[in-house]
């Protein structure tokens, strides 16, 4: 299979999007607060920056049948520098036939060639078949991963911004 992976440019943010779509089917689902605008206007704020890539991968007829995000983001007391490969989805009618092997090792040869000493890569707990992937592809189950989600960019029934109770009792 003749897939090639390149670099996403600018105009192509839109289609990034739609391939991270994919991430919601079955045994994903749709982050609740998911705003596909938003996320085109993320996507074009973070192609141009040094420290971040975003891949696609084509077919031979030019499909996009994959998609990457990868980010040299932190420097870690303990491990070093650090890149998080946030995202990676493979159109389902083309998941195993090597596609994500080909993204993964793209994403991961960017790190190595930005300096970062290890990549890390969340996953979600239903994503036993991607665990089985990840696992093949040399990665090593290192830590379990949690999220809070701040809530400031919620809306309450009337549109009003949603105010947290801030009173901490001890």
């Amino acid at each position: 299979m003749n897939i090639q992976i390149r670099q996403s440019q600018q105009g192509a943010e839109a289609e990034f999007v739609r391939g991270l779509e994919w991430l919601f089917e079955p045994p994903g689902s749709r982050p609740q607060d998911w705003d596909r605008d938003r996320a085109v206007g993320r996507a074009a704020q973070l192609l141009g920056q040094e420290n971040v890539a975003l891949f696609e991968a084509r077919s031979p007829q030019d499909q996009l049948v994959g998609v990457a995000s990868v980010y040299l983001d932190i420097l870690s007391v303990r491990f070093g520098r650090r890149a998080s490969i946030e995202d990676l989805a493979v159109h389902p009618e083309w998941r195993s036939r090597g596609v994500g092997a080909r993204l993964l090792t793209t994403a991961r040869a960017w790190a190595h060639e930005q300096g970062a000493d290890y990549v890390f890569l969340e996953s979600g707990v239903g994503r036993t078949e991607a665990h089985r992937f990840y696992l093949r592809e040399g990665a090593n189950h290192a830590a379990a991963a949690f999220r809070w989600t701040m809530e400031h960019n919620r809306l309450g029934e009337a549109g009003d911004p949603v105010v947290l109770d801030q009173r901490i009792d001890f």
